[in-house]
């Protein structure tokens, strides 16, 4: 079972630039699908937001808790 570590509690450490990257391939994808444009805005409002709030924020320290994610290769 996960526990919050008292020493880190929420809201836990979050690399913005991967969730950005990540956003990034997915408005990529959702951009040549027709009748998905409502998704392709809304990916960029997020974008935009990701953008804002990377400004505003502290680096992020790595540790075996930061949320990290990585594009999946073959």
């Amino acid at each position: 079972m996960f526990r919050i570590p008292r020493s880190q509690p929420w809201p836990p450490a979050i690399d913005l630039s991967t969730v950005r990257e990540t956003l990034l391939y997915m408005h990529d994808d959702m951009k040549r699908v027709p009748g998905l444009e409502a998704v392709t805005k809304a990916i960029e409002t997020t974008l935009t937001e990701i953008e804002s709030a990377e400004k505003k924020s502290k680096p992020v320290k790595l540790s075996p808790m930061t949320a990290r994610f990585l594009p999946f290769r073959r």
